[in-house]
């Protein structure tokens, strides 16, 4: 929630800054354009970043090819430290976590202007619905886990073993050390195919009319064919969260560029 905290304070100051800044420019926005968008993504379940890829095709509408990047955490995460070790020893954990995992979308989507900007210092509001395909990388989450323990100078100094965790086993914290490192389970990845749908309301409020500065937020849902374990013994194929995001770029006026293009065939020719 700290992330998400931060980046509505970083909104909610370039919307200020851009207030500041001026009145917009006395025209419309192309009747068609291009856009390319970059940002960063923050779900109830992770974080990642964005792409996407916008033609406008008329008046109201505009199409999207986006791509995503998540790093996908369980809402039960909890990161603990093993007290009884010296701290050159042990590192933050999430006891309990059995898999790190990730995915990436895909998708194609459409967006419908409710809003234009017809004042001064106004946004733009866009339903936007999309959908596609989806992968996630589930690796297994190897740990330091202490087999002995020895005294020196009053300190208790830990023997470990590299294991995945038994919760039935490792039933306490303090078995732990730490994780081992991330290349340990690499080999056994798994891939974890599967598709989402995703609706949002977009608020643009870039204060240059050839540029864009959107927030998105709404809600996502993603099946994956083989269940995914982030913690231990809890499998799931299905996913529900909230989003919000911030993604920026420029416009592109296509006719322009289209007539630019001919031209510069017609100076070869």
């Amino acid at each position: 929630m700290k992330y998400l905290s931060l980046l509505i304070i970083f909104i909610l100051f370039n919307i200020n800054t851009g207030f500041s800044q001026g009145e917009l420019e006395n025209f419309r926005e192309p009747d068609k354009f291009l856009l390319n968008s970059f940002g960063v993504k923050f779900n109830t379940n992770g974080f990642g970043a964005y792409y996407s890829y916008t033609t406008k095709i008329n008046r109201n509408f505009s199409r999207f090819f986006e791509f995503e990047y998540n790093y996908m955490k369980s809402p039960k995460e909890a990161k603990v430290i093993n007290p009884y070790f010296p701290t050159l020893y042990v590192k933050k954990f999430v006891f309990g976590k059995t898999h790190s995992v990730h995915n990436a979308k895909f998708g194609y989507g459409i967006n419908r202007e409710l809003f234009e900007k017809r004042d001064k210092n106004s946004i733009s509001i866009f339903l936007s619905l999309s959908g596609g395909f989806t992968i996630a990388a589930s690796k297994p989450i190897y740990y330091e886990i202490v087999d002995s323990v020895q005294i020196i100078n009053n300190y208790l100094y830990p023997y470990t073993s590299i294991y995945k965790i038994d919760i039935d086993i490792q039933n306490n914290p303090t078995d732990i050390v730490g994780k081992a490192p991330f290349t340990m389970g690499l080999s056994e990845t798994k891939l974890h195919p599967g598709f989402y749908l995703k609706f949002g309301l977009n608020f643009d409020f870039s204060q240059n009319i050839m540029k864009s500065k959107v927030l998105e937020t709404g809600i996502i849902y993603e099946n994956y064919f083989l269940p995914i374990e982030i913690m231990a013994g809890q499998k799931h194929s299905n996913f529900l969260n909230l989003f919000i995001s911030y993604h920026f770029g420029n416009k592109l006026d296509a006719k322009l560029n289209r007539e630019f293009r001919k031209e510069q065939r017609k100076l070869k020719n």
